[in-house]
């Protein structure tokens, strides 16, 4: 089933595709079902008919409303979208105890009281992918320069270049999706 949330300047559309691991057990291209599930999304939200298209940057956009901002996500099975018309980025990951072990690569020292809780962690690098995207991968040092300081409970906040923003998170059966509003 998918889920729409309506924001003031943008939409998001996400789902889980349930026969997702049996498709990929029985052979079917991976690229192909993340495409189709992308797809599915955008038809959803009325705009199966239009092209993506990718700029320089690998930022998606639709080529007949290239006036309108497009970012995706998907992992394993979950995919996500959100459309705006403002610069936007979604991140949806599901679930890996991998990403605490990780955790060195993408949390800044501003964010070490985090460390110990994994739910924090997905989120913390969900909302750095999402904010990565919404600026179009023009960052000089994601980790150092893009810091979470906070959590709350359904809010994070970041920081960069002194300046404060919101994203959003939702907390999924076995994934974190996270987004700029």
């Amino acid at each position: 089933m998918i889920s729409i949330i309506n924001n003031p300047n943008s939409t998001v559309a996400y789902f889980k595709q349930e026969d997702y691991d049996q498709l990929i057990s029985s052979g079917v291209n991976k690229r192909a079902i993340e495409k189709g599930g992308i797809r599915t999304l955008l038809q959803e939200l009325g705009y199966g008919e239009d092209e993506i298209l990718y700029k320089e940057s690998g930022q998606p956009y639709l080529k007949d409303k290239p006036e309108l901002f497009l970012s995706i996500s998907h992992a394993k099975g979950w995919f996500a979208v959100i459309i705006g018309v403002e610069p936007v980025g979604i991140d949806i990951q599901t679930q890996s105890s991998r990403l605490k072990e990780g955790q060195d690569y993408f949390r800044n020292e501003n964010e070490r009281s985090f460390s110990e809780d994994e739910t924090a962690l997905h989120l913390i690098w969900g909302a750095k992918e999402a904010f990565y995207k919404l600026k179009s991968g023009e960052l000089r040092d994601l980790k150092e320069d893009v810091s979470v300081s906070g959590i709350s409970s359904d809010t994070l906040v970041l920081t960069f270049e002194s300046t404060g923003y919101e994203l959003k998170y939702l907390l999924l059966e076995n994934a974190f999706l996270v987004f700029t509003i």
